[in-house]
Order: structure tokens, then C-alpha cells, then sequence
């Protein structure tokens, strides 16, 4: 959806974007072959030719912060197609709410191929995980902007964000699906294993301490399921939420 996309150029915004469209420019080499856009004078087209003409290099590289710093963050979902094979799903359990009085047991980093688990006291550490998160162009979360993210700002100060963020609790709005995400599960059809089916944060708290106070092993390994299929869940919702976002936003203009 990015290439359809002209909301990052200087001056373009939804409106004029959606204007573009309506006139047959569909994506970036729609407009480069115009010679002449109504409504674009032709010192302004040459100015956006040349920010298309960059995005497009930067596209080709995988340099996903150009479009962090241009592209409106309501708005990253655009990039889930070109960047989904170098994007990360993360989601973190914590011993609570409070960034400032609680910690962080668990933080789970999916690829869509491979689950990897950092927990407190064993692999937990704030090289390890920034190492890890480097590796990606794009994150996905559900409510981390307001939540996962912040706490892992708070606890591990060096870790850097400045990559394309989406976040399908509010992206997933716009197409009509609102709650929680074992809310959003259950109307796309996602089932979880009995042994972690209707569990919450709040049992992910009383399994730590298990772990914590009594060591028990087995309430830490289904702490660790539980995260597991919570971020391995984030990659079938952002397909959908992508597919129905880019047909609502796109499809009327493609004929």
C-alpha cells in the first residue's frame, strides 16, 4: 500500500491524496509519468518527483525510518506488505500497570517464523534485547503505544523505537473491531489452548510469582505459552487488519 500512497509528500494530505487517486494517479509511477497533475504546479511536481524518487530508494533499501519520520503514525499500517518479512510482533507480561513501580517478567519477539522469550533473571537483558530488536524495520504491537512500548522505554533506557510502529488495537478500529484482543480472537476465529484459554494479565502475575516465590517451573513455562500465543496471534490480525484497511482506504479507485 505504501507505492498507492502520497500522505508523506510535502502539502499532500488525505484529501488530496484520495483527489490523486480519483484522477487515475494510483502510485508512485503514476505520478513520476505525469508530465502534468491539475491542480500541481509545475515547480511543486518537480519537488514531489524528487521526494517520490527518494522514498523510492529508501523503499528499495528497507529504510524504514525515512517513512517513520514522514509518514503519519496512524498511517504505518501502509507499510505492513513491503516490510512484514523484516517486522517484529512483541508483547511484554509485567508484575503490573506501573512502568515506575512494577517490572517487566517477560518479553516476547515473534517474526512470523521463530518465538523468542527474554525473562527476568535469565535471559532478560537490556543488550540482548536491543541486539534483537535492531534486527527489524517495523513493529507491531496491540496497545503498546500506550503500554508495551512505554515500559520498555522506562526499564531499558538505550532501547530505540524510531522504526514505523502499528498498533492493531486502534488500527483494527477502523475496520470495526474494537476490545481486547482475546475479544478480537474470538470474531476472526483464533482458538488458544485449553491450558491458557481465558487467562489474562492478571493470572500472567500470579504465574510469575509462582515462578518468583516457589519456583515452580511449570508456572513459568505456561507464563511463557501464554506470551507465546499472545504475539504469535498479532500476525493473522495484522494480515486481516491490512487486507480490509487497504480495501476500505484503496479498492473504490482500482478498476
Amino acid at each position: 500500500m505504501i507505492r498507492q500512497s502520497f500522505i508523506f509528500l510535502d502539502g499532500i494530505g488525505t484529501v488530496r491524496e484520495r483527489n490523486l487517486w480519483k484522477k487515475g494517479i494510483l502510485d508512485w509511477r503514476d505520478f513520476l509519468e505525469s508530465k502534468k497533475i491539475k491542480g500541481i504546479p509545475e515547480k511543486k511536481k518537480s519537488i514531489l518527483d524528487r521526494e517520490i524518487e527518494e522514498a523510492d530508494f529508501n523503499l528499495s533499501h528497507l529504510a524504514s525510518s525515512f517513512f517513520f519520520r514522514r509518514l503519519p503514525g496512524r498511517e504505518h499500517w501502509r507499510l505492513f506488505s513491503e516490510f512484514r518479512e523484516h517486522a517484529c510482533f512483541i508483547d511484554i507480561e509485567t508484575t503490573g500497570l506501573s512502568a515506575e513501580r512494577n517490572d517487566i517478567t517477560v518479553v516476547g519477539v515473534y517474526n512470523g517464523r521463530e518465538y523468542k522469550s527474554f525473562i527476568k533473571g535469565i535471559n532478560l537483558e537490556e543488550e540482548s534485547l536491543k541486539r534483537e530488536l535492531e534486527k527489524y524495520s517495523l513493529i507491531i504491537t496491540f496497545y503498546g503505544s500506550a503500554f508495551d512500548i512505554p515500559f520498555l522505554i522506562k526499564k531499558f533506557p538505550t532501547l530505540s523505537f524510531e522504526k514505523p510502529h502499528i498498533d492493531l488495537c486502534f488500527t483494527s478500529r477502523r475496520i470495526g473491531l474494537s476490545g481486547g484482543l482475546k475479544k478480537i480472537e474470538e470474531e476472526m476465529g483464533l482458538e488458544r489452548e485449553d491450558d491458557i484459554k481465558g487467562m489474562s494479565g492478571f493470572d500472567a502475575v500470579r504465574l510469575w510469582k509462582k515462578w518468583e516465590v516457589y519456583r515452580n517451573r511449570r508456572a513459568l513455562e505456561t507464563l511463557v505459552e501464554y506470551n507465546r500465543i499472545d504475539v504469535e496471534n498479532l500476525s493473522p490480525i495484522a494480515e486481516h487488519v491490512y487486507d480490509r484497511l487497504k480495501k476500505a482506504v484503496f479498492a473504490d479507485f482500482i478498476v
